[in-house]
């Protein structure tokens, strides 16, 4: 099928990229698309605004397909950190060539766990191998799969043994870190560590390709308490905080902190190939992140309650309140409401002083069978 530019909305961009997407529309015409014809023009057109150290990004491997282009985009978009408009741009581009190349738009999903997808891409850079280890030796369970709420291999319906609603006894010695935390409380945590892993991993391959791949990015062989303290703080704090950064053997006790008494079995799976263990150190320094800080969520959490409250009750604030000035419930009232309350005078200070006294509570007198009242009622 041929692009069909029309049904996109391309975000703003330099005119230099809009061209090329403008340009390619002229060049394909009413001709079917493929994936091959993509790249080609892409690497023709796109290539050359792109600074020298980001071109290896456009280096796909195996067949062209509308995935491996889709992953081009993600590369792109990850590397651009949010703030480079020529690798934001570009990505842009691929991505209209992705989806609109077909009616309806073709939706292409990311891979389920982003942190593999780029410790996949940087491996490939740096021509590590990427298995994918199993551990125990009865029942072998991928050391990938992680449950939806933490780093462990998940033992059932997406979720680990910790952190299941069948799990009844909580015996902390032996145990991974993130033990610790109920079922309920890595149901409210997740999308907080879900957003701090993403911010995690995208910020740590862009630094990979601005350093054109020589940043450290991979767990290492040595020098492994180094690499913890500038590249998984929290996660060093951790193991200071148990009292086992200082042996000799940092990798088994790092190990028993992510998975207690099961670390033995972790490393019999990974062998010398301690790199297999970035993806796992990164969501767990994400959950580390996110477990520090849930109690600002929680206050938060209930300032936007108090809000709540008082744009239920419709009770005029004053210009002074704090609360008028943060964000919240109070953002959907309509422009008039909200001048209103910018208009309420401060009152507190205009009140004559004889008005500011407490009203005098009067207690009715205790009423006698039989009396009559002064003024004739009963």
């Amino acid at each position: 099928m041929p692009l069909y530019l029309d049904d996109a909305v391309p975000p703003p961009m330099p005119r230099a990229f809009l061209d090329v997407l403008l340009d390619v529309y002229t060049s394909f015409g009413e001709e079917a698309v493929n994936p091959a014809m993509v790249i080609a023009l892409l690497r023709d057109r796109l290539l050359p605004l792109l600074p020298n150290v980001h071109k290896s990004l456009f280096d796909l491997r195996g067949q062209t397909s509308w995935d491996s282009l889709w992953i081009l985009y993600a590369n792109l978009a990850t590397a651009s950190g949010g703030t480079d408009k020529q690798l934001g741009a570009s990505a842009a581009v691929v991505s209209i060539f992705v989806r609109h190349t077909t009616r309806p738009t073709r939706e292409v999903e990311f891979p389920a766990h982003l942190e593999l997808a780029s410790f996949a891409r940087m491996a490939d850079l740096l021509g590590l191998p990427k298995a994918h280890p199993h551990v125990g030796a009865e029942v072998a369970t991928p050391l990938y799969e992680f449950c939806r709420y933490c780093w462990l291999p998940q033992r059932s319906r997406g979720v680990c043994e910790n952190h299941s609603t069948n799990t009844t006894s909580r015996d902390k010695k032996g145990g991974p870190v993130c033990a610790v935390a109920t079922h309920k409380q890595v149901q409210r945590l997740r999308p907080v560590f879900e957003k701090e892993l993403s911010r995690l991993v995208s910020a740590e391959e862009w630094q990979f390709h601005e350093s054109e791949f020589s940043l450290a990015v991979m767990v290492p062989p040595s020098g492994l308490g180094s690499w913890l303290k500038e590249r998984r703080p929290a996660l060093s704090q951790q193991l200071e905080a148990v009292g086992r950064k200082g042996e000799i053997r940092l990798l088994p006790a790092l190990l028993r902190v992510l998975y207690g008494d099961k670390g033995v079995d972790v490393a019999q799976a990974i062998g010398g190939s301690v790199h297999l263990l970035t993806p796992t150190t990164a969501r767990a320094e994400a959950w580390l992140c996110a477990w520090k800080g849930r109690g600002v969520g929680a206050a938060s959490d209930r300032v936007q309650a108090s809000l709540r409250c008082l744009a239920g009750s419709r009770t005029p604030l004053s210009p002074t309140s704090e609360l008028s000035t943060m964000h919240g419930p109070l953002g959907v009232l309509e422009g008039a409401q909200r001048s209103s309350l910018t208009a309420v005078p401060n009152t507190v200070s205009t009140v004559p002083n004889s008005m500011s006294k407490k009203p005098e509570i009067r207690r009715p007198q205790a009423h006698h069978p039989g009396r009559i009242r002064a003024r004739g009622g009963i």
